[in-house]
């Protein structure tokens, strides 16, 4: 069986805004061809990805230039798409055509959706951004996406026959004009207990599960550190503090945390806290109890005989006195 995949790659670390000063500026490219800013009059600088700032109504024009490495021409498919975080893991990825676009990849025209470029040389592709005039201030981030038109054929590990469609995005950051308001918040925070192979013992496995959203309109790189108390106070486990990916606006992070070693029997209180290296923060907590019924249950008529025992053997002792 056929299948066509579209495998948007080559949006590595070089495009990332935390790249050393000192690093080289170079396309992003998979080894056949890259993509990138275009070097033109107006910005001499070599450039890693796309600065942009406008306001509402504002139309900001740029070029990316195409670059192809092989022996032969190429033809490819360019377009305009709005980036997001794979709720997975956060990365940085890029919408496809067919997907319905919201921000850059909506307000953006290229110059030509199909190009042939020749062996060993680069074509220039001019673009436009047009900021609307209801445009909401602060960071919109997407790319442009150069794709190759040709199918190459591979086998998945089934050994079906597949159809691999290759793709380059050189990053856009466009700032729209207007109050940032950087934000972030800790949703669903919950602990999800396998229930154990013996009534009487403690959670077979126990995960620590929770979403990280940015809920402000610039982009974000945080941290997380989760702590797990039990009664009284008493820690149960510190969690190493956790570096997240750079979440964009309006993004969501799914994340789990496994707990190995989770006390059979406590009163649990698990607070986790984000926090970013511009101050912003924000704190959540949840509790729970690792008490199952079936042991809350033994322990109760354990209790109860222990009490009836006790009033009998007080009735034994005063019959016998009388």
């Amino acid at each position: 069986m056929k299948r066509v995949i579209a495998a948007l790659l080559g949006l590595c670390a070089a495009l990332l805004p935390g790249a050393p000063a000192h690093a080289e500026p170079a396309p992003t490219g998979n080894g056949a061809w890259a993509v990138g800013p275009a070097t033109t009059s107006k910005t001499l600088t070599p450039r890693l990805y796309f600065s942009l700032e406008g306001r509402p109504g504002d139309v900001i024009r740029d070029t990316v230039r195409v670059w192809n490495h092989t022996a032969k021409k190429m033809t490819f498919q360019v377009y305009p798409a709005d980036g997001y975080n794979t709720p997975r893991d956060g990365a940085f990825a890029l919408r496809t055509p067919e997907e319905a676009q919201a921000g850059v990849g909506l307000w953006t025209k290229v110059g030509g959706d199909e190009i042939n470029v020749p062996a060993g040389e680069a074509v220039d592709v001019p673009f436009t951004v047009t900021i609307p005039d209801n445009a909401t201030p602060g960071e919109h981030i997407g790319g442009v996406v150069v794709a190759n038109k040709a199918i190459e054929r591979a086998e998945n590990a089934g050994g079906a026959n597949i159809g691999l469609r290759r793709a380059v995005g050189a990053r856009v950051y466009l700032r729209v004009s207007g109050t940032l308001v950087p934000g972030v918040r800790i949703d669903g925070l919950r602990v999800e207990n396998t229930k154990p192979e013996l009534p009487w013992g403690g959670p077979k496995g126990t995960v620590i599960k929770y979403t990280i959203a940015n809920v402000g309109n610039v982009r974000l790189t945080p941290s997380i550190h989760v702590k797990a108390t039990g009664l009284f106070g008493r820690v149960l486990r510190d969690f190493s503090e956790r570096a997240l990916p750079e979440l964009l606006p309006g993004q969501k992070l799914d994340l789990e945390l496994p707990w190995a070693g989770a006390p059979p029997a406590d009163k649990v209180t698990v607070t986790a806290e984000l926090s970013t290296r511009t101050g912003v923060q924000s704190v959540a907590r949840t509790g729970y109890s690792t008490l199952p019924w079936q042991t809350v249950l033994a322990v109760t008529v354990l209790a109860l005989a222990a009490l009836l025992l006790v009033r009998l053997r007080r009735r034994l002792t005063a019959r016998r006195r009388a």
